[in-house]
């Protein structure tokens, strides 16, 4: 796979983009819990085994050709505020019975700015309606249902809070994979666009079991998304303190750099899909990621961060069907040690550009 070239080529629809979602200011209550942002090194690790969650599914609906139903179960992230506690998800499967073993299925992830399922139930239907793979939606805490009292609407009032956001993201994705493979589920994935991308690679990295991974508009490291990249536009810098407060950011958010974890089980069964004119994730971090995931699969689409969801849905949904499938086939070296795994401390339908990394 030949280089992208290290131009600041940007797709117009993310210039759009950003001036339309700079008004929904990141940060403005400034740093937040000073306790939280100590943990966060530590606990960004993830070095304790994930315990499945405990997920109490309700009634099931039909809705053409598929079958939805909501869930709810317990976060088991200390920190977090009472309205994020409760974690909210969503199964879309096949409504055909298939019987004698389950389904292929993927945790699909939010990108920032991403309440509700609707959008993401566009995005990723097809994989049940057409292609016999279930999906299982997780909201954010802090977005939708989990919103705290006084945010206005998406825009994470303290960096802590964001940072918790983050960590409960990953910590329930593992929940929901452990409890998938106790029901049985042998081919299990996690998918996600922008946030939900680098919040998958983070499962995946901090997983001992074999996934299927489509990380989407993602790369090695969130830092320069908050530094330098378009969101940083919507970041209250001066409510952080001013000039001194991107290194900070960069500190924090760098505890997440993918290079500081394992690489997934099956890093063959990885399909990393990057946007050749993205404005919000540089292409050398998509580079970077790919390049540290040695077997893994690095495809380009010539677009930008936003128009790989307005324009290219069919190429991410063909990217996670291709994971899935190589799961299958196991290429990877016999007696790799398992990651390790650990905790965490503490409605707009569309996806907005946003935080990917």
């Amino acid at each position: 796979m030949s280089a992208v070239p290290r131009s600041r080529s940007v797709h117009w629809l993310d210039h759009a983009a950003a001036i339309q979602t700079r008004r929904r200011r990141l940060f403005a209550g400034g740093w937040g819990d000073e306790g939280v942002l100590e943990r966060v090194p530590a606990v960004a690790r993830f070095a304790e085994p994930a315990r499945a969650a405990a997920v109490t599914w309700g009634r099931a609906r039909r809705e053409g050709p598929v079958e939805v139903t909501d869930g709810w179960f317990a976060s088991a992230c200390p920190g977090l505020p009472p309205c994020a506690s409760t974690a909210f998800v969503r199964r879309i499967a096949p409504a055909a019975p298939e019987r004698g073993r389950r389904r292929p299925v993927y945790v699909a992830l939010a990108a920032s700015g991403e309440e509700g399922f609707a959008s993401r139930t566009r995005l990723w239907r097809p994989l049940a309606a057409r292609e016999g793979i279930e999906v299982i939606l997780l909201e954010n805490a802090m977005y939708g249902l989990r919103r705290p009292e006084g945010q206005r609407a998406t825009a994470i009032r303290t960096v802590a809070e964001h940072l918790l956001m983050n960590l409960a993201t990953v910590e329930e994705t593992r929940a929901l994979v452990e409890h998938l493979a106790g029901e049985g589920y042998e081919r299990i994935g996690v998918v996600g666009f922008s946030m939900g991308g680098t919040a998958a690679a983070l499962a995946a990295a901090a997983t001992a079991r074999p996934l299927a991974v489509a990380i989407i508009g993602a790369g090695r490291s969130v830092v320069p998304v908050f530094t330098e990249g378009m969101l940083s536009i919507s970041v209250e810098f001066e409510a952080l303190g001013g000039a001194a407060a991107r290194a900070r950011l960069g500190a924090l958010f760098g505890a997440a750099d993918l290079d500081r974890h394992p690489t997934p089980r099956r890093p063959d069964a990885a399909v990393i899909v990057g946007a050749r004119r993205d404005g919000y994730v540089f292409a050398e971090q998509v580079e970077e990621l790919h390049a540290l995931w040695r077997a893994s699969e690095l495809r380009w689409l010539d677009t930008g961060h936003a128009g790989a969801v307005v324009y290219k849905r069919e190429a991410l949904r063909r990217a996670a069907v291709d994971a899935m499938a190589r799961l299958g086939t196991d290429t990877t070296q016999v007696g790799r040690k398992p990651a390790q795994v650990g905790s965490c401390p503490a409605q707009v339908d569309a996806p907005r550009p946003g935080l990917g990394g």
